[in-house]
């Protein structure tokens, strides 16, 4: 825009009480503080990815959507490379029926790693929470493919009753990651076709203290979220923790197809789970994010560790660039950014 336009725009502006972008400085479009436009990927670090694409697409039935190919344009790879010059990673991604999100296996080689061992109640662990239609198709199925059940009686158990008769089970696969089968009554309606028996899913978070984590997701991430509701003995019994405490609050982040859980458990020993990027075994998220530089002074007023060289973006691709952090909570979280 010529200068002198500008200046008589501005000069109008200004008699209305408004102050045009180019006066507050950076473009009247651009949020002055950056924010969450929605999950990219639930991402896992396998210790074999031919065995864990066996495991989501023969057990699970997921369609993979991309790989095994080497892995490029990604924060974790750019985060163990500063530690490690010259490691390798390859990875795989799912789509995951109905969802937003994709999900995304990494292994890594060339450099030293070491097998994170998860339990569903530490703090840090992200569980995948899937959404099918068929609960007994779908456990009879997974139960061929070397998972463990953590739920109390080893099988589907109903959670809420006896308002309606819905099922899930909790388990671990083959790399120890905790995954959820959910069967609502009723069923939502979904675009999904009939053919596939997974509709959606969503990832589950456990934090150390709810207190804590909801400021942090509503305040830097945007959730919607409601107040904590401790949980009934049926859902810690789905949890295999019966003789535990646990507190939920249901979420909504932005641009989800799907709601997200914040869990808290207390009145059993918990670890917050300590992960290198590495590490077989070591969850994290991908976010789409807009004004990442924005962003960064939130998450960093909010407790959040910077994990990529230097606290600072990385180049990505030529549209692209990103970050890695983690969480208060101990989670990793990748941030990228994309050019429009």
């Amino acid at each position: 825009m010529p200068t002198e336009l500008k200046l008589r725009l501005a000069f109008l502006l200004l008699l209305t009480g408004i102050a045009p972008g180019f006066l507050r400085g950076g473009d009247a479009d651009a949020p002055e503080v950056g924010r969450m436009l929605r999950a990219n990927a639930q991402i896992h670090i396998v210790a074999n990815l031919e065995k864990s694409i066996a495991f989501y697409s023969q057990a699970l039935g997921l369609e993979l959507d991309a790989g095994p190919a080497p892995l490029t344009n990604s924060t974790l790879l750019a985060q163990a490379a500063a530690q490690t010059p010259g490691v390798r990673a390859r990875s795989a991604s799912f789509i995951i029926p109905g969802s937003e999100m994709k999900f995304v296996l990494i292994e890594f080689s060339g450099i030293e790693r070491k097998t994170v061992r998860q339990r569903l109640y530490d703090p840090g662990v992200v569980r995948f929470s899937i959404q099918v239609r068929d609960m007994d198709a779908a456990f009879a199925k997974v139960k061929l493919y070397g998972i463990t059940v953590a739920t109390s009686g080893g099988g589907p158990v109903f959670t809420q009753l006896p308002r309606n008769k819905t099922r899930a089970v909790m388990m671990q696969d083959p790399d120890g990651f905790v995954f959820e089968f959910v069967q609502s009554d009723p069923l939502p309606r979904s675009d999904v076709p009939a053919s596939s028996n997974i509709y959606n899913a969503r990832a589950s978070l456990v934090v150390e203290d709810l207190a804590k984590a909801l400021p942090f997701y509503r305040g830097v991430f945007g959730f919607k979220a409601r107040e904590p509701n401790v949980v009934t003995d049926a859902v810690l019994a789905l949890e295999g923790t019966p003789s535990a405490v646990a507190r939920s609050s249901i979420t909504n982040p932005p641009g989800a197809t799907n709601f997200w859980v914040l869990w808290e458990f207390s009145k059993i020993e918990r670890n917050t789970l300590e992960t290198r990027v590495q590490d077989p075994g070591s969850p994290a998220l991908s976010i789409l994010v807009e004004n990442l530089s924005g962003l960064l002074k939130s998450l960093k007023a909010a407790g959040a560790k910077i994990e990529s060289a230097g606290g600072e973006p990385v180049v990505l691709t030529p549209a692209s660039r990103g970050v890695l952090l983690r969480s208060p909570d101990g989670l990793l979280i990748e941030l990228v950014e994309k050019n429009s």
